[in-house]
């Protein structure tokens, strides 16, 4: 067994051990150990972590989300950061500047230059990410793959302030629930925008750490109670709980840090043009540590997955609670003509964020 599979393995007892010792730091240690602590685990786990989702994640979203997404013209995360950059490169005079922030490892842009060069697309991509190593491995792999011309890697950590010369399409990929200093980064991406370019995103929204919310979790914890013993299993724990039990990531590394301040901090910078939120109480059920219990090969599996859906849709389209992911597309102040909010605006997200923290704060007085 290699060294990174002992660790990917062995997991759940290193995260208990730092976030034991990061409760016991003074503030600036603790971000710098989670830092890290973020940084190694990124180097052992699985490079596309969609890989690792159970089959009933598969189902519920070729089922429920695909369809909202593809009446908004989203077909899939990358297929929208492919389109909006094709109807830029489209009658252009110049090569088209994109700039992909916390990157990883690259695949999912080195798939998109293959796919613009074969389209006959003048682009160049900027990569950035603060692993180094990462930056170098994804260098290796655009130069085998045949795209290294039309790509740049660069090193740089996200939380300090940066400009890049007009970059027309800005990608922000699952990244903004990992940074610290969100309002540094935001000023730094508009500082990079061109006047007409657009920023593109898919992200988690949720509360910080991936918790619930407190009227999320009451919706939960309902529903966890009508489950027999078989569907409470928790792959985290290996152990079948009465109740569900939610986890704060953020304790043992950046998973999710400010999660909940994304949105308040790009309107602050940016106008959405584009603001799909989804996913709230059915989240548990159809990720990693709960969804390996339900088969979709199962009829009655299926349909508690139904109504739990349902349950939720009605909640979220009722501004009970906010949702926990987004996909969205941003332009300069005063450039959205006609904006499109699905189910509800970017203000309200924020309004519902503040309602639920100040539930979540009195309930721990």
């Amino acid at each position: 067994m290699s060294l990174k599979n002992f660790a990917y393995r062995h997991r759940l007892p290193v995260k208990r051990a730092i976030a034991w010792l990061a409760r016991s730091l003074p503030a600036p240690a603790r971000r710098r150990l989670l830092a890290v602590a973020e940084r190694v685990a990124f180097s052992v786990t699985p490079q596309y972590q969609g890989e690792t989702l159970p089959p009933i994640f598969t189902y519920w979203s070729g089922r429920f989300l695909a369809p909202d997404a593809q009446r908004l013209g989203i077909g899939s995360p990358e297929s929208f950061f492919l389109d909006h950059i094709r109807r830029s490169a489209a009658g252009a005079n110049a090569p088209v500047h994109v700039l992909s922030v916390g990157t990883g490892s690259c695949g999912m842009e080195i798939e998109l230059a293959a796919r613009l060069r074969a389209d006959g697309s003048a682009v160049h991509i900027t990569c950035m990410d603060f692993n180094p190593a990462l930056m170098r491995h994804a260098a290796t792999a655009a130069h085998e793959r045949g795209v290294d011309a039309l790509m740049t890697f660069e090193a740089r950590d996200c939380n300090l302030p940066f400009a890049l010369p007009a970059q027309d399409v800005i990608i922000v990929n699952q990244f903004f629930h990992h940074v610290t200093e969100l309002e540094i980064l935001c000023v730094s991406l508009r500082r990079s925008l061109a006047a007409q370019g657009v920023l593109l995103s898919s992200d988690i929204i949720g509360r910080n750490g991936h918790q619930l919310w407190p009227d999320v979790e009451t919706v939960v914890q309902e529903a966890w109670a009508t489950l027999p013993a078989d569907k409470r299993h928790d792959r985290h724990f290996n152990t079948t709980s009465p109740r569900y039990c939610p986890i704060n990531h953020a304790a043992y590394s950046n998973e999710g840090v400010r999660a909940q301040d994304i949105v308040a901090c790009l309107l602050a910078e940016f106008d959405f043009e584009l603001f799909f939120s989804f996913g709230g109480a059915i989240m548990p059920f159809v990720e990693r540590r709960i969804g390996f219990n339900f088969d979709p090969q199962r009829a009655e599996d299926r349909e508690w997955i139904d109504r739990m859906q349902a349950i939720d849709v009605a909640a979220l389209a009722a501004s009970r609670y906010p949702a926990a992911n987004m996909i969205a597309a941003l332009r300069h102040k005063g450039s959205v003509v006609q904006p499109v909010f699905d189910p509800i605006s970017p203000q309200q997200h924020v309004e519902l964020t503040r309602e639920q923290q100040a539930k979540a704060a009195a309930a721990s007085r």
